[in-house]
């Protein structure tokens, strides 16, 4: 009999009538905001592969905000500038990408400083092998701009490295966008089949020139990896380590100088050669054609 009661008391529990509704009460679980990561500003012409966790900003630097981290072009902003900025926002620090701190120790800004002699040797390999593929009897290429001796020294190397019967053509120029122009003009109608340059607007008019006579631009850019270097000043600064008041030089052996770029007008061949160099180079071996 109590068995029974028990079991009909159960069957009966929450009756409450023809008119009585039961009602569950939900809370949507709201998913949680992503993380913004780590915000990185980009000041000047800065092009940069996708970084995990990392937001970037870009702004010109006069009007970059506060961040953890910024990276600023040495293409397009002067040091001074960079220090000024980085004395108005003390929390904040900066990279100056492709230049030297020139002796300041200002202890939130580094200075990232690329072999761009190496990157010269890479670029002159690959001047040199357009000029085997397209140079004729007397194959010719230049070296254009300010006179920068270590510079087209470094490209000549590279150039005979590659093919040693190479005519090098030094077209010195003032470092102005229509002296340099002018001067790669000027050597392409020497015979000239490819010209290289620095950076910067210097640079821009000189490839600007060559292409305007179908022959082959290069710039000392072309064959410098900037994600190497953002990639351990980011991965740091995810640790909560930054640095600043000195230098900081990367080479070949470190993966930074390579092909990032390369002219349209290079063959496949001569492009996978290139690669095969910039890796002698990441050896510690000259490059070979």
């Amino acid at each position: 009999m109590r068995a029974a009661l028990i079991v009909l008391a159960l069957a009966c529990a929450g009756c409450g009538g023809a008119h009585q509704t039961a009602t569950v009460s939900t809370t949507a679980a709201k998913p949680a905001a992503p993380p913004l990561g780590l915000r990185v500003g980009l000041a000047g012409p800065i092009e940069l592969a996708p970084i995990h966790g990392v937001s970037f900003v870009r702004a010109p630097l006069a009007t970059m905000p506060a961040l953890p981290l910024v990276l600023v072009s040495a293409e397009t902003a002067k040091l001074a500038d960079v220090l000024a900025a980085a004395k108005r926002y003390p929390t904040s620090h900066y990279a100056y990408l492709g230049g030297s701190l020139s002796g300041s120790r200002q202890p939130n800004v580094v200075g990232i400083v690329l072999r761009d002699d190496e990157a010269a040797v890479l670029g002159g390999f690959v001047a040199g092998l357009v000029a085997a593929e397209e140079g004729g009897v007397s194959p010719r290429v230049a070296w254009v701009g300010p006179q920068e001796a270590t510079l087209a020294d470094a490209f000549a190397e590279g150039v005979h490295d590659a093919a040693p019967n190479v005519t090098i053509l030094r077209a010195f120029a003032a470092d102005a966008p229509a002296a340099c122009k002018e001067a790669a003009l000027a050597a392409i109608g020497r015979g000239a089949v490819a010209a290289m340059a620095h950076n910067g607007l210097c640079a821009d008019a000189a490839v600007e020139g060559a292409h305007q006579q179908n022959d082959v631009g290069l710039r000392v850019s072309d064959f410098e990896l900037l994600n190497v270097p953002v990639g351990v000043l980011v991965r740091d600064a995810q640790r909560g380590v930054y640095h600043g008041g000195e230098d900081l030089v990367f080479g070949a052996a470190s993966g930074a100088i390579g092909v990032a770029r390369l002219d349209r007008r290079i063959s496949g061949a001569a492009g996978i050669r290139a690669r095969t160099a910039a890796q002698q180079m990441a050896n510690g071996l000259r490059p070979s054609g």
